[in-house]
């Protein structure tokens, strides 16, 4: 003898939509709690709200990271571009770009990023023909150091 087993969801389809709805409520709620776990300051251990100054001071940090960042990647693609062939074209989109990202940004990134730019325009020389790669190299270092502090 087969079982037939059927289940009849029309008769709870209610209730069915109130149980799916307050697991969504609750998912939302665990994830607006990990979110408030990582941003919410901590003054010896109890957290504390997060004022206007705070929020501002966040995303000062998360604007110089994310700057800081960039700037470094770029500094590593112009020590790469010295280590291969010197190609003008390709280097010419790279200093394009770099120009782009040090055209403005936080003040107290400016010494690297002019140091940067410097860097730039002279493996731009040097891909040309006109600047000796040594020199090209220690500039890339000197933005490097710049940007490792």
């Amino acid at each position: 003898m087969p079982f037939d087993i059927e289940f009849n969801f029309r008769k709870n389809e209610d209730a069915l939509w109130l149980v799916v709805f307050a697991l969504l409520i609750i998912a939302a709620l665990v994830g607006m709690s990990q979110i408030g776990q990582n941003a919410t300051p901590m003054d010896t251990g109890a957290p504390r709200l997060l004022n206007w100054s705070d929020w501002r001071l966040l995303q000062a940090q998360r604007a110089y990271t994310m700057e800081l960042s960039i700037l470094r990647t770029d500094a590593m693609q112009l020590a790469q571009a010295l280590e291969q062939k010197p190609n003008p074209v390709t280097t010419q989109f790279l200093i394009e770009k770099i120009a782009q990202h040090t055209k403005e940004g936080d003040p107290s990134l400016e010494s690297a990023r002019l140091a940067l730019e410097n860097a730039a325009l002279n493996v731009r020389d040097w891909s040309t023909g006109t600047l000796d790669r040594d020199t090209a190299i220690l500039s890339v270092q000197d933005a490097l150091t710049l940007l490792q502090q």
